[in-house]
């Protein structure tokens, strides 16, 4: 059954369209990641700016710059910027601070304030919004820990292993969490609470780069160059080879598509997720894929280790 699978994988690939970018968004510096929100393309840089682009039109929205910082030789340098999230007009960046630190900062009307700095001695990896007064920080230890801006303290904070950290998403509903790590296991947590609800194992054998939970399913791209995708109901996984690391992935809002960076060339591969066949290739990123985002079932977004953000359409 798996040889089938893979002969049919490969004979389907000569049959897929490529597809170029509808538009291609040049950021200010090389693109460290992005979020997608309510039509909006938020895009944090290694020039120490966060900035934000219209999607259907890719136009500019608006262009944060952070103040400069100073590295291990004393010389001052833009930070680069390693997380972004928004939630209605409240912007959310993980920063790199002085002496290899980070800093957790938000950001109304284009004003940055500080909500964790480099005192805290926390390396954060990445930060999104569960809703106004709570935000999911993950922490290169491999820790989660709720905040309360508010009340500007820890609420929880879990360890699911000794495990270097790698990436989390939350639901749609930000009621879970899946988050990933070295090992290659998947936690999936109770975003209140911080209890562990399930353990996802053997579908990935080394890191999981990226992480995506949309319904009752998990995606994750894989160093051991797997795509997995995960069925909560039952624990059962389907895996796409690629021929090179797999350095990102997502899945569509319904379900029927999912994304791949699957080969050395940076290209991204669409897979329908009922037949496990491939459709399209998307050429176009010329660096290391860090980020791919759904828009819908028709467009998503894409940035690399570059200034290059690309926005495509799917026919």
């Amino acid at each position: 059954m798996r040889c089938f699978f893979i002969i049919s994988l490969c004979a389907s690939v000569l049959l897929s369209a490529e597809l170029s970018p509808r538009s291609i968004i040049e950021a200010t510096g090389n693109v460290q990641h992005i979020a997608l929100v309510e039509g909006k393309i938020i895009a944090g840089t290694s020039a120490g700016t966060l900035e934000i682009f219209k999607m259907d039109d890719a136009s500019k929205l608006s262009h944060t710059v952070f103040p400069k910082i100073k590295d291990f030789t004393g010389d001052e340098v833009a930070p680069k910027l390693f997380s972004v999230d928004m939630l209605d007009k409240t912007l959310l960046a993980v920063v790199q601070a002085s002496n290899g630190a980070r800093e957790l900062y938000l950001v109304e009307e284009g004003k940055p304030k500080v909500l964790i700095d480099a005192h805290a001695n926390l390396f954060i990896s990445k930060a999104k919004f569960v809703d106004k007064n709570r935000i999911l920080v993950a922490l290169l230890s491999n820790e989660l820990l709720l905040w309360d801006v508010k009340e500007k303290k820890e609420i929880y904070r879990v360890q699911p292993s000794s495990s270097h950290f790698s990436d989390f998403a939350l639901n749609e509903t930000k009621t879970m969490v899946a988050s990933s790590s070295e090992s290659g296991e998947i936690t999936l947590f109770d975003v209140l609470s911080g209890k562990v609800i399930k353990v996802l194992k053997g579908g990935n054998v080394d890191n999981v780069y990226k992480v995506d939970f949309k319904k009752d399913a998990i995606l994750c791209a894989g160093q051991d160059r797997r795509g997995i995708i995960y069925d909560l109901k039952n624990g059962a996984y389907e895996r796409y080879d690629g021929s090179f690391l797999i350095y990102a992935g997502a899945l569509s809002p319904s379900l029927h598509l999912g994304a791949f960076a699957f080969n050395e060339q940076n290209d991204i591969v669409l897979f329908n997720l009922a037949t496990k066949s491939k459709i399209h290739t998307l050429k176009g990123q010329k660096s290391t894929l860090n980020t791919i985002v759904f828009a819908s079932d028709k467009e998503l977004v894409s940035s690399s280790d570059d200034q290059f953000i690309m926005i495509w359409r799917l026919p």
